[in-house]
């Protein structure tokens, strides 16, 4: 039971198809499940087994966070996306600023005497190609040996991969999901506080990056992710007490990517440390959606 709220397809940089997730959380028993690909809406029938939220992931911008840690990284889950929306809509321009970001990605890796081609992309049955596709290319000629060292070493944060041309101010953002009707939460908030390493520093749910989420209030985001598949319990109650002290709404979900990720599993993340995503977030988040 529960739910999972954090979910990628094929159809960005997952590797199972949107049916196939489905019938997994069927499987799993789950009681609601969000596919919330990388810019893209994915469009799914109802299903009598399972609730289906509409949601998207999406990279945006903030230019005081990015001055302070050049490192850090963020992205937002909408939620209850409707076709054809404003912010829907504004998501094609994204993929197409997006895609000239790869080649712009692929182009410094080629200066950098890496033998990598923009062609290569299309192989991908993606909808929107980006830097985990890079990444898997890399793998595959035998410059990195993980998806992850591809980051570490060329595509995270602050690397010589950097490129963020495509992403969107969140205040942009924020406001077309209003106008929208849609949620926003923001998505595993310890990328906020990214190091050079490409994973959260110690002790990261500091005054920093309370300070950070309390800009982020103020920017008008209604929640936070607070269950999320690297979290221990700990780290899940340190978030859960900033929103409930800032009156922000809470979800939660595995952020499963198929074999990308293969230590992630649909539902409940790590299996030596599993999460539970309770239903009632999703209560409250509907209730909230039923007032705007």
């Amino acid at each position: 039971m529960g739910i999972d709220l954090h979910v990628h397809s094929e159809n960005s940089d997952g590797t199972d198809s949107p049916e196939v997730i489905i019938q997994k959380a069927v499987d799993l028993q789950l009681e609601a499940i969000s596919i919330t690909d990388h810019e893209y809406l994915t469009r799914l029938p109802s299903n009598a087994d399972i609730e289906i939220i509409n949601g998207v992931e999406v990279s945006v911008s903030w230019e005081e966070l990015e001055e302070s840690n050049a490192y850090a990284g963020l992205h937002l889950l909408l939620y209850f996306i409707k076709e054809d929306s404003p912010v829907e809509v504004f998501l094609d321009e994204i993929r197409r600023l997006k895609e000239i970001r790869n080649f712009e990605i692929i182009e410094n890796l080629q200066n950098e005497g890496l033998n990598i081609e923009k062609s290569e992309l299309n192989n991908f049955k993606t909808k929107v190609p980006g830097r985990p596709h890079i990444a898997s290319i890399l793998k595959d000629k035998g410059y990195v040996n993980s998806i992850n060292e591809a980051f570490v070493k060329y595509l995270g944060n602050g690397k010589i991969g950097d490129s963020r041309s495509h992403q969107p101010d969140i205040k942009k953002i924020i406001e077309l999901s209003k106008e929208s009707k849609s949620l926003v939460f923001l998505a595993h908030p310890h990328t906020l506080m990214s190091n050079e390493k490409f994973s959260k520093s110690e002790n990261w749910v500091n005054e920093i990056f309370f300070k950070h989420i309390q800009d982020l209030a103020d920017f008008g985001i209604n929640g936070l992710e607070s269950s999320y598949s690297s979290y221990n319990k700990n780290t899940t109650s340190q978030i859960s007490n900033i929103a409930k002290k800032l009156n922000l709404l809470e979800c939660g979900g595995s952020d499963y990517h198929g074999d990308i990720k293969p230590n992630i599993n649909l539902g409940f993340g790590y299996e030596n440390a599993p999460i539970k995503v309770p239903y009632k977030f999703l209560e409250i988040m509907k209730e909230k959606h039923a007032q705007l």
